[in-house]
């Protein structure tokens, strides 16, 4: 007959990394992606993410996810963020996001020729109503469609800081 005894450090191990895995992944109240058409975003399509914001006395940190294949042109992408608040007002920023340094390594994680990148485009930001947030991307590249994009999508952490 075979006993078979699970190491004690085995099992501490798991446990330490089921918590942190679960201890960041706390603060994320938003994480949405939107696939891209086979791969060729034309400026007409504007993915758009809506989520809640129920606490409105701590900050946030709102990010801009792209992945893109290894054959994108460009080492960067211009973006219209565009954010709607519960009231219906509409605020439109121009971003810049780098894809890459200056020698042309991509940022981010990539997995073959896959490239996944998380761009903050606010740090500390408020919400000033409880409420439904509407945030929409337009890419602004002269390239109309835009090939080697697969994704885009919007990430909102709260950052556990009180409003001053």
């Amino acid at each position: 007959m075979v006993i078979n005894r699970t190491h004690p450090l085995l099992l501490i191990a798991c446990l330490i990394g089921t918590l942190l895995n679960f201890g960041c992944q706390t603060n994320m109240i938003y994480d949405d992606n939107e696939e891209i058409k086979n791969y060729v975003w034309d400026s007409k399509v504007k993915p758009s993410f809506t989520f809640e914001v129920k606490d409105t006395t701590v900050l946030y940190n709102i990010y801009i996810n792209v992945r893109h294949v290894d054959y994108y042109q460009f080492n960067n992408i211009w973006l219209n963020v565009s954010a709607t608040f519960p009231d219906g007002a509409t605020q439109v920023n121009r971003v810049e996001i780098p894809l890459s340094d200056e020698q042309g390594k991509w940022h981010g994680e990539g997995l073959g020729d896959i490239w996944d990148y998380r761009h903050m485009i606010q740090q500390g930001a408020y919400f000033s109503k409880p409420g439904s947030y509407t945030f929409s991307l337009e890419h602004l590249m002269r390239k109309d469609p835009l090939p080697g994009i697969m994704s885009v999508g919007l990430r909102v952490e709260n950052t556990g800081v009180g409003r001053k």
